[in-house]
């Protein structure tokens, strides 16, 4: 019993040390891994601090919102699953549409690319104005950031009831967008009154 006893506390010793190894690497591990699927969304929006921004997903079987952000300092800033960034476009609201003495109807969505622009291309508001279809579907990434520089300015349109105020909003440069996604946007302004539909 005596020399049984001395053969097998070395070897239990030894799985439990090798079993303490495991559980170290993956408590390491997971923090890590768990890391790589977010996103750091930026949304750099020049002349536009106080606007409200938000993030959505619109696939086929998964929709979903993030709340709302306030630009500070020319940005809002949005974590998210990196699943999340397919299908992903841009709700935005300027500080002026509260004034509006009528309601646009919609909310303002930024175009991440409009018809026949190619992604890293800049576009003025004149340029965008002249456009009638647009995609704002982000075909989603893995990296830990990704910025989107958007431009945005108030434009008047025929609302309910009367003019009103709202936002054109547009990417600056122009990204790359899911294909067949190209909706109709109204002299340069995209807008939805649900979740845009990417895919």
């Amino acid at each position: 019993m005596s020399v049984s006893g001395r053969r097998t506390v070395p070897a239990l010793a030894a799985v439990l040390a090798l079993v303490a190894g495991l559980l170290a690497t993956l408590l390491v591990a997971t923090p890590s891994s768990a890391a790589t699927d977010r996103t750091r969304v930026v949304v750099k929006v020049a002349d536009c601090e106080g606007c409200q921004v938000f993030v959505q997903q619109g696939l086929r079987n998964r929709w979903w919102a993030s709340r709302t952000r306030t630009v500070r300092d020319g940005k809002a800033v949005f974590v998210v699953p990196s699943s999340r960034t397919r299908g992903m476009s841009i709700g935005i609201t300027g500080t002026w549409e509260a004034a509006s003495p009528h309601p646009s109807g919609f909310q303002a969505i930024v175009t991440l690319r409009y018809k026949g622009v190619a992604a890293g291309s800049s576009i003025d508001q004149a340029g965008a104005a002249t456009k009638q279809r647009g995609s704002a579907c982000f075909p989603g990434t893995d990296a830990h950031r990704v910025v989107f520089h958007v431009t945005a300015r108030k434009v008047t349109i025929a609302g309910n009831g009367g003019p009103a105020d709202t936002t054109m909003a547009w990417a600056d440069p122009q990204v790359r967008t899911m294909r067949s996604t190209m909706m109709e946007v109204f002299d340069g302004v995209a807008g939805a009154q649900d979740i845009v539909p990417c895919w």
